[in-house]
């Protein structure tokens, strides 16, 4: 069981990045992180990339905070929950095959990820908590678990 200062984590939140789509097209994991980074910096998040993880259009998964760390990715709902941030990618719904702007191979790492941790009982979308489109889609629990 992984714990956030003391607390089960008990919940993922997905994401989608605020930024142009596609914008990352072409980029590798690794650059993704330290462009986001920089901007988390920047915004002045103190200990920088907000996320736990980062999955790219190719499924690839990246690792960002511990998972033991309290994430920055929902205001108010940092506290035992694991953010994971979903890269969109224009390339790929252009050619029309995926939806929401996300991959099949994603969406499988995503679910496979999810699953990989029993001690998750829920799955939320940034918009559950936020007037926001992020993801991009309503998130259903029982989609992902």
């Amino acid at each position: 069981m992984i714990l956030q200062g003391g607390e089960p984590v008990r919940e993922a939140v997905l994401h989608c990045a605020a930024i142009r789509t596609g914008q990352f097209d072409g980029m590798t994991p690794f650059q993704v992180f330290l462009t986001i980074n920089r901007w988390h910096h920047e915004r002045g998040f103190k200990n920088g990339f907000g996320y736990h993880g980062i999955f790219m259009p190719d499924g690839t998964f990246y690792g960002g905070r511990p998972l033991t760390m309290q994430g920055a990715h929902v205001i108010g709902h940092n506290k035992a929950t694991w953010g994971l941030l979903m890269i969109e990618s224009r390339t790929i719904k252009e050619l029309g095959e995926a939806e929401d702007y996300y991959t099949p191979h994603q969406i499988r790492a995503v679910k496979a990820w999810i699953r990989a941790w029993p001690q998750l009982e829920k799955v939320s979308g940034h918009n559950d908590y936020a007037n926001k489109l992020c993801p991009g889609f309503k998130v259903q629990s029982e989609d992902w678990l």
